[in-house]
């Protein structure tokens, strides 16, 4: 039998030591700042080398054409001053290639050629050179030579040039001249050592300092850190310091701040959404709670039980459509609420819920007018549609004194579909206008017309409609003089609308109640 394989299980590799930002940055620092070192180093050893070779070039240049002026031709011989004779190793063992060794060591490098390019004259120094037969011939011909050139033995370079000797516009001979490059290359190498030691130097001084600098740097950023774990939500009042530089960290502490801010209102509204919704639980159930409570102890009859009933079933249906607002708005803030987008005639829409709502206007004496209604079609949700001009309705009626009267209109803009309530009911005070479509809120003004009757969710559920239809909403309100809701949709023309509302409308469903028509 096969011996099965155990599956090798392969972990993902970790970084054997994670870099923190400081430390990243000191690298990149010091990494950049070496390669700008070594850049200027290897720039300046270069410049001094080729400076050097210059200044050598023409120093034997110099000693060229000054030996050239010291000799001269007498009898088709060459003749040399006592200046030039003197050099050691000039005498008549010329063609000896053979030096003593005291000679060698003053390293003294000249060599003389008749016209014919045959040896003349050389130092003993000279002779240790391995010069090439080419350099008198090119120079013979009138250019000069010059170039770097090795020992017998091989353990010295030695620069050298060479150049004609003219008299009187005639041929005299070939004189070389040469320096060995044993302390040219000693200083080379001394340069480059000196250069190598600051160079280490420089970049551990700079690595400490780039660390510093980082340091420093982030020296906000910790303040930032230390005040922000100090913030707990319970003291969302506190802020982090905002530096005078408008740098990154300043912008970074703005955000913060922001985002604080937001975090501060987020929380300030959802415990007094928690202790509002606790508040309009705890009413109808307390309501409901009294009212058996009552009964049990002295209703007698079947009238007084049949009251009671219809007492409690009233309550239980505020607190069902309170629990089905809540939810609803919860599964909106979740995104688990999804449209079923279809084609509605908007202006039907609006008539249809008018329609509807006239009855409960009609016991508050309040009159309902369709001024405008024109031909509009748009892709939404048709329930939620509904639902967002019945809470609107009833956001009219429950606000506008009786004789009142509220006005509908269904407008096709173009590319916008604008509807809009206009009531003649109390009005909203300025300071409670940025605050209207906030769950549970109410002004006092409200509480009081209202007489608890509402959830205080109805606007804001407008809202979170319209928002998912990609439109807008805007109120203009003045108090004692009513309030005018402005809803403005996207239009989709030539599509052709779902024949329910329009069904609905013929029919004159007004006598049907409101509650009912989603």
């Amino acid at each position: 039998m096969k011996q099965l394989k155990r599956p090798v299980l392969k972990l993902p590799a970790r970084p054997w030591w994670p870099l923190g930002i400081r430390l990243q940055l000191t690298l990149w620092f010091t990494c950049v700042f070496a390669i700008l070192l070594f850049g200027a180093s290897a720039f300046l050893y270069q410049h001094l080398q080729t400076s050097l070779a210059r200044s050598l070039d023409s120093t034997l240049q110099s000693r060229a054409e000054q030996i050239a002026g010291e000799i001269y031709l007498q009898d088709n011989h060459i003749q040399m001053h006592e200046s030039v004779g003197d050099l050691p190793g000039f005498d008549q063992q010329a063609n000896n290639n053979t030096a003593p060794p005291h000679s060698v060591n003053d390293n003294i490098l000249v060599s003389i050629f008749d016209q014919d390019g045959k040896p003349y004259r050389s130092t003993p120094a000279f002779r240790t050179l391995n010069v090439p037969a080419n350099s008198v011939a090119q120079t013979l011909k009138g250019d000069p030579w010059e170039d770097t050139v090795k020992s017998r033995d091989g353990t010295q370079d030695a620069r050298i040039y060479s150049r004609t000797i003219i008299k009187n516009g005639h041929l005299v001979g070939v004189v070389q001249v040469g320096q060995f490059l044993d302390e040219l290359q000693l200083m080379l190498r001394h340069v480059a050592n000196e250069l190598l030691v600051m160079g280490v130097v420089v970049l551990l001084f700079s690595a400490l300092g780039s660390y510093w600098l980082a340091s420093r740097a982030f020296a906000p950023i910790h303040n930032l850190i230390r005040t922000a774990r100090s913030i707990k939500e319970g003291d969302l009042h506190q802020r982090v310091p905002v530096p005078k530089a408008r740098d990154e960290v300043y912008f970074l502490a703005v955000t913060l701040n922001e985002m604080i801010e937001s975090l501060e209102a987020v929380f300030s509204r959802q415990r007094r959404f928690v202790a509002d919704a606790s508040h309009e639980l705890r009413t109808p159930v307390a309501v409901i709670r009294s009212t058996t409570d009552v009964a049990l102890l002295h209703a007698s009859t079947q009238e007084e039980y049949i009251g009671v009933l219809r007492n409690v079933n009233l309550e239980s249906e505020r607190l069902g459509r309170l629990i089905n607002d809540l939810l609803a708005l919860a599964r909106g803030d979740e995104g688990q609420t999804k449209l079923e987008l279809e084609p509605v005639r908007l202006d039907q829409l609006a008539d249809v819920v008018a329609a509807n709502a006239d009855m409960l206007a009609e016991e508050r004496h309040i009159t309902i007018y369709r001024d405008q209604l024109q031909p509009t079609m748009i892709m939404g949700d048709e329930t939620r549609l509904i639902q967002m001009v019945m809470n609107l309705l009833d956001n009219a009626i429950a606000y506008t004194n009786a004789g009142g009267c509220i006005r509908l209109s269904v407008i096709n803009n173009s590319k916008q579909a604008i509807l809009t309530v206009q009531d003649t009911g109390i009005g909203i005070d300025a300071e409670h206008l940025p605050h209207i479509f906030e769950r549970f809120y109410r002004a006092d003004q409200a509480r009081i017309r209202d007489g608890g009757g509402s959830s205080g969710l109805g606007l804001a559920i407008v809202e979170w409609t319209v928002n998912a239809h990609q439109g807008s909403i805007s109120v203009d309100s003045q108090p004692g003089k009513g309030s005018t809701f402005t809803i403005t949709l996207p239009t989709t023309p030539d599509i052709q609308p779902k024949e329910r509302l329009t069904a609905a409308a013929k029919s004159g469903s007004s006598t049907s109640s409101p509650r009912h028509i989603w």
